[in-house]
């Protein structure tokens, strides 16, 4: 069954929520106390499947899986995800001193795969997960600005990195699929910065080749960051079935222009409506956006990119709430 196929024909808007770290909220825990315990994962997707009701299962994302396996230095926030403090390979020899991980024995990979076992056994609803993609795992290897010289100045070593973190992104995401993940959704906000020529020979042939080594029974998204009306011919044409799309990006314009199996999800504002407003004010906006997408079957609710991790509980569950409205009462 196609992604489009699982949610048509009904009477309402299905919902994926970019929740982030909102589970820790719920559960009181720091981020390695749950990314170390596939149980505490577990504990957690199920707090989150309880209070906000989505029709996927969300388990806490974990943007920094690949650069925290191969050994960058990273800065853990309790609350937060962790962020890159150093950008080491400079050289093809620096790569070449790179191992791509093995998902079933290297760092916490196989905690993640033995935590995405038990969420899919015991929430029966799709499991969906969010990976970082190839290339925004290359620009954070690399360094942006020393990526965007290279692009320039030494594209071979480019491109040899781009191979690297393809393998290293496509060997975990086929090992989350043997897992159970049902829904993946691989985000590349690094690749809004690339020219639609760049972009279909950097981003979007090794996309093709990733997604169709999940084989047919996965669903495939893809998520970019910012203004991306100027790729989106070329990110239809990246093997996705779904695209995800910032909040900066006009639905309600751009879900005329896409094929009618092409699933929209998007694109409440985490970052000023959902975290500034009242709850009260956030139904109302979740309400509006429901509203304007009446009619195209091809949509599913979403927020334009993860929310912050100092987002009210309260407008999360108002927005869930308000998302389940069906039409007839739109």
């Amino acid at each position: 069954m196609r992604l489009i196929d699982f949610i048509s024909e009904r009477d309402r808007y299905l919902s994926f929520p970019w929740m982030a770290t909102a589970g820790l909220q719920l559960c009181g825990y720091t981020l390695y106390d749950v990314y170390l315990s596939p149980q505490r994962q577990l504990e957690v997707a199920q707090r989150m499947n309880q209070e906000f009701n989505a029709d996927f299962t969300y388990p806490m994302d974990d943007g920094a899986i690949f650069v925290e396996t191969l050994g960058l230095p990273l800065l853990k926030p309790d609350f937060d995800f962790p962020s890159v403090l150093e950008n080491p390979i400079k050289t093809t020899k620096d790569l070449e001193e790179l191992q791509v991980p093995n998902p079933y024995s290297d760092g916490r990979m196989p905690l993640n795969l033995k935590a995405l076992e038990l969420i899919a056994t015991r929430i029966r609803k799709p499991l969906s997960l969010s990976i970082q993609g190839p290339f925004t795992l290359a620009v954070e290897l690399v360094g942006a600005t020393d990526f965007v010289r290279a692009i320039i100045r030494n594209p071979d070593f480019i491109e040899k990195v781009l191979d690297f973190t393809n393998q290293v992104v496509g060997d975990y995401a086929r090992a989350t699929v043997k897992a159970g993940t049902k829904f993946i959704c691989i985000s590349e906000p690094t690749a809004v910065i690339l020219s639609p020529d760049r972009f279909e020979k950097m981003v979007a042939v090794r996309l093709r080749a990733l997604y169709n080594s999940l084989g047919p029974g996965v669903w495939k998204v893809l998520h970019i960051c910012g203004d991306t009306r100027f790729l989106l011919p070329h990110m239809l044409e990246c093997g996705a079935e779904g695209l995800s799309l910032d909040q900066v990006m006009d639905l309600s314009s751009i879900i005329k222009t896409v094929p009618q199996n092409t699933v929209i999800l998007g694109n409440l504002d985490p970052v000023y409506d959902l975290r500034e407003l009242s709850p009260e004010e956030v139904r109302a906006k979740t309400l509006e956006l429901l509203r304007s997408m009446k009619g195209h079957s091809n949509y599913m609710f979403s927020f334009g990119c993860d929310c912050t991790p100092d987002t009210p509980l309260d407008n999360l569950r108002d927005a869930m709430e308000a998302s389940r409205t069906r039409f007839v009462d739109l």
